[in-house]
């Protein structure tokens, strides 16, 4: 009997994964960054029997040879260090990513997120939004258990994060990447309890930090994508936000004003929109004071005056909305055409301006996601401030928006080498006249004929670092009006569907911020065709 030396010098994990060992001592770095344990280099001996007399037969029949010679059950699964779970994070980031809402929501600042370039809280917390959401989608419940026990690890050391005096949450900016990420990992859990401490949780963070904290890329994007999603909350309690302040829309751009993206001028006139509402519901509260000593017409006059007052303050941010179309459209309306001939990917309605042919139905076409995703934004816009015009003073509302409509015409200047009468030349050809609308029902169907557009490029988003952080909210808002017709809404429905990531949004008659409960009938049935010429 003699020993025999393996031929091998790998360490004795990498011989058993039969893959290539660099050998490193006393750790091999394969097995490190693998996250196999490292079983060292020592090797036990060996001993072969090499005599050439065999045993004797009667031998191998004694109870001390009966285990050499029974049969070994064997199994052909794969052996435990041959398995994927060295590429389990690596595929549920990749999954997560694949959701091009999230992506171009968190452009920038969610990839940096995800590299660890944002901190480890920001890491455990894609960590955890990255596994809940692949085990969510595909059943897998260790994966679902591994990301609920990451999302409380972050909840944790957020809590003492946030525990702490201002000064040092002040240093600590980035804390506003981790809560964003915390707060889309309670969206797909639908837990609102937690949703709401994480909302209160980004404006704390917000607000102690201050706009200056996020003038650099990619905290700009985070700051953002933190003002839309409270937007949206503000919008559904109809209370006022701190971001409606010039000093929050100002500052993170103030060192290159010019960097500042369409989408971001316009969550600048969206932001007003909560205050309105806030305003709105206090004059309609006025006439349910019960007090008897308070004379009915001094209320009714206060409130007629109140009325008024905020109707004016609307059309400001009206005319505004519609100086910001007029520059849009002189920047960039070369990059939004037609197509007649392109295959429809979903049975649209005819509209009203059609000839009864369906291939006399024009397709939208935009040059890159973004330049869709800023219209579909404005008519959204366009619809609550219209909204609002027309529940406030529904007898006026008609003159008001055509005034604006006029006030913004003379008003947006062209550039200094054209003349003034060069902005009466712009077409807005495929789309409407900033003005040309007086029933909501206009800006929602636009919507419908731009979502068209994008349900059929989701991909595009990838190629482009364009941020979109209101993505589906226009089409829900269109959804809220055009959900009647059983046309419309087989039609959104059917582009909806056509993604397993967008399927089923705002079905089951919800009504994205409870914008429904402030339609009028007024606000939907304007007479467009007999509007006048805004020019």
């Amino acid at each position: 009997m003699v020993g025999v030396a393996g031929r091998s010098k790998g360490c004795n994990t990498c011989r058993k994964r039969r893959v290539k060992c660099d050998e490193a001592k006393p750790q091999c770095y394969r097995c490190i960054k693998a996250g196999f344990e490292c079983l060292g280099y020592e090797r036990a001996t060996q001993w072969r029997h090499t005599s050439v007399n065999p045993l004797p037969t009667s031998r191998l029949h004694m109870p001390e040879f009966m285990g050499l010679t029974q049969s070994v059950p064997m199994s052909f699964a794969p052996a435990p260090e041959l398995n994927l779970a060295a590429f389990e994070g690596d595929m549920c980031t990749a999954h997560m990513f694949g959701n091009f809402v999230w992506k171009s929501y968190g452009i920038l600042w969610l990839d940096r997120a995800a590299e660890g370039k944002l901190g480890m809280l920001s890491l455990d917390a894609v960590k955890a939004l990255a596994r809940l959401n692949f085990g969510l989608s595909n059943r897998v419940h260790d994966l679902q258990l591994q990301g609920a026990a990451l999302y409380g690890k972050c909840l944790r050391v957020l809590a003492e994060e946030l525990g702490k005096d201002g000064s040092e949450v002040h240093d600590n900016r980035t804390l506003v990447v981790p809560i964003l990420v915390l707060m889309m990992v309670s969206t797909i859990q639908a837990d609102r309890t937690a949703a709401v401490f994480h909302l209160k949780a980004i404006g704390k963070v917000l607000m102690l930090c201050g706009p200056e904290a996020f003038q650099q890329q990619p905290l700009r994007n985070a700051f953002e994508a933190a003002r839309a999603t409270l937007l949206v909350a503000s919008l559904f309690s109809r209370r006022r936000t701190f971001l409606e302040e010039l000093y929050w829309q100002d500052v993170p751009y103030a060192l290159d004003p010019s960097m500042k993206p369409q989408q971001s001028q316009l969550l600048d006139i969206f932001v007003t929109i909560p205050g309105f509402l806030e305003e709105s519901g206090r004059i309609n509260h006025m006439t349910h004071i019960d007090d008897e000593l308070i004379d009915p017409s001094i209320v009714f006059d206060e409130q007629l005056s109140r009325r008024a007052e905020l109707c004016r303050c609307v059309a400001a941010q009206l005319e505004k909305l519609y100086r910001w179309r007029w520059n849009w459209q002189r920047k960039y309306g070369q990059y939004v055409t037609t197509n007649r001939h392109e295959c429809q990917s979903s049975p649209s309605p005819q509209s009203s301006d059609s000839t009864g042919d369906p291939g006399d139905i024009s397709h939208l076409q935009f040059s890159r996601p973004v330049y869709a995703d800023d219209i579909a934004l404005y008519n959204a816009a366009l619809m609550w401030l219209m909204t609002l015009i027309w529940k406030l003073q529904p007898f006026q509302a008609a003159s008001i928006i055509r005034g604006c409509a006029r006030c913004a015409a003379a008003s947006s200047t062209p550039p200094c080498n054209l003349p003034i009468s060069s902005m009466q030349n712009i077409s807005f050809e495929p789309l409407r006249w900033p003005g040309a609308a007086l029933s909501i029902r206009e800006p929602a169907m636009e919507i419908c004929r731009i979502f068209e557009w994008q349900c059929r490029h989701h991909e595009q988003h990838g190629f482009f670092a364009d941020q979109t952080c209101m993505y589906l909210f226009p089409l829900g808002m269109a959804r809220a009006v055009l959900d009647p017709d059983p046309d419309y809404q087989r039609w959104i429905d059917s582009m909806l569907d056509l993604n397993p990531i967008t399927a089923g949004y705002g079905r089951g008659g919800r009504s994205v911020v409870g914008f429904s409960s402030f339609v009028t009938k007024c606000a939907l049935d304007a007479d467009v065709r007999n509007s006048e010429d805004i020019i």
